[in-house]
């Protein structure tokens, strides 16, 4: 079962990568939750901002959003359908 009463807070830093997070410690259920389904059925893809590239592993549990961890720090964007 996927958490949903989590409070995300926006990340006004990235206006041009709009997305979501909360840190580790405001909610360690669902940041253990996320982090180990990104673990055990995310995806690796890279992500390039700024000129910079990285890659991440992304976990899409068809809610329309994508989570990723960097840390302690639990992300999630929109997911934006394919035509």
């Amino acid at each position: 079962m996927i958490p949903t009463s989590t409070r995300w807070k926006h990340a006004q830093t990235y206006a041009d990568a709009p997305h979501e997070y909360i840190l580790k410690d405001w909610d360690p259920p669902v940041f253990a939750y996320y982090e180990e389904q990104i673990k055990t059925e995310g995806v690796k893809e890279q992500f390039t901002l700024r000129g910079r590239t990285s890659w991440y592993r992304y976990f899409y549990p068809g809610d329309g959003y994508k989570y990723w961890t960097i840390k302690t720090v639990l992300n999630r964007a929109r997911v934006t359908p394919k035509p």
